[in-house]
C-alpha cells in the first residue's frame, strides 16, 4: 500500500456497518452497510445533481495509505462533532478501473477506507459535503445508465456490492476489514533497559543506580534466554471467539499401524483421468447449492414448480451472478420462463452481474418463444441496455444463434406497439394514464415528464405510493412499479400490519420539501388546484387540527366552491345534514361540534357570498383555501405512525399511537384515535436522536426541556426528513 511511484487518478469507498451484530454474519446485506458519497451538479443543469465517490490525486513520494487516511480526515471535517473529521481503521485497494475518453489508456483504483460501526453521533449536513447514504438504497437504483450517479462511480459501486458479498463468504474476512488498525492495538509499548542499544540511550530512566550493562549482566546470570516471542495479540481489543466450524475426528486414531501392504498405487491413465473430478466437484456444489437455478437451467417444471411453493428466491444470484430466469432465458426454457414470471413473480427487468437482463439473455441465444413471453410482459423494459449499451437487438443481430431473425423481427415490431400505462391518481380520485416506455425500470421523473405538467408546475409536486396504512414521497429516481412490486416487504420493514390488507396506489401530490414561500408566489389555476385537493383532503380527515373559529372559515369557503353564491330559499337550515357536513367538516368534528356549527357556517358562507371585495373565480377562491391553511401547524406534512409511552400510574405506562408529522415548519404530533395536536415544535427548539436499530427516536425541546420517545419502524425515515428540512425556513419566517 505504500508504494512511493504510485501515482494517478484514487477513488475511496468510506464505508461503515450500522451495527456490530453484520461482523460475524456469513449472509451479506447491503442494508447493513452505509458508504459516504458526494452529491455534485450536473454539468449544464443547475437543478439536477449526481452522486460521486470522494476522488483525490495520488503523489509520487508519498506514502498511499497514510495520504488516503489524510484526505478522508480532512474531507469529512465539515460534517463531524467539534471538526473532528472521520478515522479511517486503514486503507485496502480493492480494485483498477480503466478510464474513458480523454484518459483513455489510464487507469483509477477504488480504495476501501472501514471506519467505526454506526453510533449515536449527528453528522451536520453541509453543502458541498459527503454524507452518508444507506448501500442498499444506493445499489436498488445503481447503474451505469442512471443520470444520478457518475459512470465511473456507479461501476465501482457495483463491484464493491460483488466484493462485499464475496468477503462475507468468507471466515474472519469483515471482522479483519473493520478491526482498529495496528497503532490502535498497541496500548503500551514497553522497553527493557537491559536491552537498550545504545549506553546512554535510557541512563535517565533507570531505578536504583544501576547501569544498563550492569542490570544486563545480572540477569544474564540468572537466566538467558535463546529466543524471544512477542505475543502480538496481547493487550489488544480483538475479538476473541471460540467457536467451532468443524470437528473431525480420526476413526483410525489408537488403532496402531496401518497395513501399507494393502495400497495400492494407481495406473498413470487413471491418475490422469482424476484431474477432471475436481470439475465435477465443483458442478456438483453448484447443482446442491442452487437447486432453483439448476431447474430453471434444465427446464425441470416440476421441481421449478416445488421449489417456487417452497418460497425460494427468484431473485437470487448465483456464484456467476446469474438468476434463474437469466438460465432459463439463455438455454431456451419456455415453460420455465413462464413459471418464474407468473407463479414467481419474477421481475422481467431483473440484471445478473454483467447487468444484462432477460431479454438480453433470450434474444442473444435466438429463443424468439421466450422473447414473445417477455415483450408481453406489462412490466417488461423493450429500452434496456447492458453494461456496454447495447439492446437486446444488438446483441441478437451480433450473435445469430438458433431462430436469430424471427427474434430479431419480433424485437423491432416492440417498438411500435403501444405502451403500458400506470394511474397517478389525485387527491380528488381523479387520474391520468401515464405510458410506461420503460417498463418497471421508469423512474419517478420520466412519470413526472410523462403527466403533462409544465416544468415549473412540475417543480411544486413529486410522486407518492400509498396505501391505508402507508405514504412514501418516492425520489426522482425511485421506479415507483417495483416499489408497488416490493409493498409487502416495504410495509412489513416499517410497519408492524398485517401487508395482505394493503393495496398501494401511485398519487401526485405536494412535495414535502416545497418551502411555504415559494407556495404563496404560485399563480397557475392548475398548481393550486391540486393544492387544494389535497389540503381540502388531509382537512376532511382530520390532520389540519385548529381552533373551531378557523375550521368554520374553512367550511364556509367549501360551500362557495362547491354550491357557488348563497341562495337563501335552497340554503335553510335544514341544508345542512350530515350527508352535506361530511364534505365540509372534518371526520373528528362530525358528531361533536358540527351539529352546533350549521347557523355560523351558513352565516359565514352567505357573508362570503355577499361580499364584493371577494373574487368568484374558482381559483381564487381555492387559494383563500390554502392561504387559511398555511396558517395550521400541519400544513404540508408527511406523517408517519408511532406510540410513545405515558404514566399511566406509578407502577404501570399507557400506550398512545400516534401521528408523526414532519413539515417545513418542524415536528407534530397528533393523537392516532382523535386527531388532537399534542405536541408542536418548531426547527431552532429542539433536538432529535437516533434510538438503536432505527427503531425509535428522541425528542428534546429547549424550551420547556421536556424529552420523550417515539417509537416506530419508521424512525430512520423522519429522522432523515427532519435533516433535509432543518434550516430551510427563513430566519422572518421561523419566528411567526
Amino acid at each position: 500500500m505504500g508504494n512511493p511511484d504510485n501515482t494517478g487518478d484514487a477513488y475511496v469507498a468510506v464505508i461503515r456497518l450500522k451495527n456490530t451484530a453484520s461482523l460475524n454474519s456469513r449472509e451479506y446485506r447491503a442494508k447493513s452497510y452505509e458508504i459516504l458519497l458526494l452529491e455534485v451538479p450536473i454539468e449544464g443543469q443547475k437543478k439536477k445533481r449526481k452522486k460521486v465517490l470522494l476522488e483525490t490525486k495520488l503523489q509520487g513520494g508519498t506514502e498511499i495509505t497514510q495520504s488516503i487516511l489524510d484526505f478522508v480526515l480532512e474531507t469529512t471535517k465539515p460534517i463531524s462533532p467539534a471538526n473532528q473529521g472521520i478515522k479511517g481503521k486503514r486503507v485496502v485497494l480493492m480494485k483498477k478501473f480503466p478510464l474513458d475518453g480523454e484518459k483513455a489508456g489510464q487507469e483509477a483504483s477504488l480504495y476501501i477506507v472501514p471506519t467505526v460501526v454506526k453510533d449515536n453521533t449527528k453528522y451536520a449536513y453541509t453543502p458541498g459535503c459527503p454524507i452518508f447514504y444507506c448501500l442498499q438504497d444506493i445499489m436498488r437504483v445503481c447503474s451505469e445508465s442512471s443520470t444520478h450517479f457518475a459512470t465511473l462511480t456507479a461501476r465501482m459501486l457495483i463491484a464493491l456490492d460483488k466484493w462485499l458479498d464475496e468477503r462475507h463468504s468468507q471466515s474472519h474476512s469483515i471482522p479483519a476489514l473493520f478491526r482498529p488498525s495496528p497503532l490502535e492495538r498497541i496500548k503500551t509499548n514497553v522497553i527493557n533497559p537491559a536491552y537498550a542499544i545504545e549506553p546512554g540511550q535510557t541512563e535517565s530512566s533507570l531505578h536504583m543506580g544501576y547501569t544498563a550493562l550492569e542490570i544486563k549482566s545480572k540477569m544474564l546470570a540468572l537466566e538467558k534466554a535463546d529466543v524471544c516471542i512477542y505475543n502480538p495479540l496481547f493487550g489488544s481489543d480483538l475479538q476473541y471467539t471460540n467457536r467451532v466450524d468443524k470437528v473431525v475426528i480420526n476413526p483410525y486414531f489408537g488403532l496402531g499401524a496401518p497395513d501399507y501392504s494393502k495400497i495400492q498405487i494407481p495406473k498413470r491413465e487413471k491418475w490422469q483421468r482424476s484431474m477432471s473430478s475436481v470439475t465435477e466437484d465443483k458442478e456438483h456444489q453448484w447443482v446442491d447449492d442452487f437447486p432453483l437455478h439448476r431447474s430453471a437451467c434444465e427446464g425441470d417444471s416440476d421441481l421449478l414448480s416445488h421449489l417456487l411453493d417452497k418460497k425460494f428466491s427468484v431473485n437470487q444470484l448465483d456464484s456467476d451472478h446469474w438468476a434463474p430466469i437469466h438460465y432459463a432465458c439463455w438455454y431456451g426454457k419456455v415453460e420455465a420462463t413462464r413459471m418464474l414470471l407468473e407463479k414467481g413473480k419474477c421481475n422481467p427487468n431483473l440484471l445478473n452481474g454483467q447487468l444484462s437482463s432477460p431479454l438480453h439473455f433470450a434474444a442473444g441465444g435466438g429463443h424468439a418463444e421466450i422473447v414473445q413471453i417477455l415483450l408481453n410482459h406489462p412490466e417488461i423494459d423493450r429500452h434496456i441496455i447492458d453494461q456496454q449499451g447495447r439492446s437486446p437487438l444488438n446483441v441478437c443481430e451480433e450473435n445469430k444463434q438458433n431462430e436469430w431473425e424471427e427474434t430479431a423481427k419480433l424485437l423491432k415490431e416492440a417498438i411500435n406497439k403501444p405502451y403500458e400505462k400506470a394511474r397517478i391518481y389525485r387527491m380528488d380520485g381523479s387520474y391520468r394514464s401515464v405510458e410506461l416506455k420503460h417498463g418497471n425500470n421508469t423512474t419517478v421523473q420520466q412519470i413526472m415528464e410523462g403527466m403533462r405538467l409544465s416544468q415549473e408546475t412540475q417543480q411544486y409536486f413529486t410522486i407518492w405510493i400509498c396505501s391505508e396504512n402507508l405514504s412514501l414521497q418516492l425520489k426522482p429516481y425511485h421506479k415507483p412499479l417495483q416499489h408497488i412490486r416490493d409493498w409487502p416487504e416495504i410495509f412489513t420493514e416499517l410497519t408492524n400490519l398485517d401487508p395482505q390488507r394493503e393495496t398501494s396506489q401511485l398519487f401526485l401530490r405536494r412535495d414535502v420539501r416545497l418551502p411555504l414561500e415559494i407556495e404563496k408566489k404560485i399563480e397557475d389555476p392548475l398548481a393550486i388546484l391540486i393544492l387544494f385537493d389535497e389540503a381540502r383532503y388531509n382537512l376532511l380527515k382530520g390532520f389540519y387540527t385548529s381552533p373551531d373559529a378557523k375550521l368554520i372559515t374553512l367550511a364556509s369557503l367549501l360551500l362557495q366552491i362547491v354550491y357557488g353564491n348563497y341562495e337563501s330559499k335552497k340554503h335553510k337550515q335544514g341544508f345542512l345534514n350530515e350527508e352535506n357536513l361530511k364534505s365540509i367538516v372534518p371526520i373528528t368534528k362530525l358528531k361533536s361540534k358540527a351539529p352546533h356549527w350549521t347557523n355560523r357556517i351558513l352565516h359565514e358562507y352567505k357573508n362570503l357570498s355577499t361580499s364584493e371585495g371577494v373574487s368568484k373565480e374558482m381559483h381564487h377562491l381555492q387559494r383563500m383555501f390554502l392561504q387559511n391553511c398555511w396558517e395550521i401547524p400541519t400544513y404540508g406534512a408527511a406523517f408517519f405512525t408511532g406510540q410513545i409511552l405515558t404514566k399511566a400510574s406509578s407502577s404501570s405506562h399507557k400506550v398512545i399511537k400516534v401521528y408523526v408529522g414532519v413539515n417545513v415548519k418542524g415536528l407534530h404530533l397528533l393523537n392516532m384515535e382523535t386527531k388532537a395536536l399534542l405536541l408542536s415544535l418548531r426547527y431552532g427548539c429542539f433536538m432529535w436522536q437516533l434510538g438503536d436499530g432505527d427503531t425509535c427516536f428522541q425528542i428534546h425541546s429547549l424550551e420547556n426541556k421536556m424529552s420523550f420517545i417515539v417509537h416506530t419502524k419508521q424512525a430512520g425515515l423522519v429522522i432523515k426528513l427532519l435533516m433535509k428540512l432543518n434550516g430551510q425556513l427563513i430566519p422572518a419566517e421561523r419566528n411567526e
